[in-house]
């Protein structure tokens, strides 16, 4: 599985979170310390909507607030720009300048699949990620430089996690994240 196959399996399956979720869900409590549903939908939007400005080499507004009003309909149309953005010639090999050895695309991944998570926690739902998506996210990371992303407040702490948990336990706790949280 390459990084496109995989973002497109875990958009697919945001988009069915973000469907489920009701205007009521927008003030449940998340993962994400300090922010509720509203606020991580406003983020993975955003993220998943700067990403083709920073592959067009123009200056992403990582600020913007993304209108959640049709939420479903919203996150179709960027998730769809997104991945056309990925599909250019030479995209998925684009070099991140956050971290040295890093692609773009590896940011773009490890954000989506990590904050599905966070959102079917929220919402009560299992995650229920693809699992060759989230192999693919630990395996990219657990050899990065995640020590770098921590200065920059990226990820936090690394938390324990038993060598034989579920892999998606393993790259949560890598990334700073209570997997039972």
């Amino acid at each position: 599985m390459n990084e496109y196959d995989a973002l497109e399996r875990t958009y697919a399956r945001i988009e069915r979170l973000v469907a489920n979720a009701s205007d009521g869900d927008l003030a449940r409590p998340t993962p994400c310390a300090d922010w509720d549903v509203r606020a991580l939908l406003g983020h993975l939007f955003n993220v998943v909507a700067q990403f083709p400005v920073l592959l067009r080499g123009e200056q992403p507004d990582w600020s913007a607030t993304p209108d959640l009003g049709d939420r479903h309909a919203t996150f179709r149309a960027l998730a769809d720009e997104n991945l056309a953005a990925w599909r250019a010639p030479g995209a998925l090999d684009a070099p991140s300048t956050l971290l040295p050895g890093m692609k773009m695309v590896d940011f773009n991944l490890c954000d989506a699949v990590v904050h599905a998570w966070d959102l079917a926690r929220a919402l009560g739902e299992d995650p229920a990620l693809d699992a060759d998506a989230v192999a693919l996210v630990y395996e990219t990371w657990r050899n990065a430089p995640v020590d770098e992303g921590r200065k920059y407040g990226a990820f936090g702490p690394a938390v324990d996690v038993p060598v034989d948990a579920p892999v998606i336990d393993r790259l949560l706790g890598l990334l700073g994240r209570q997997p039972q949280g």
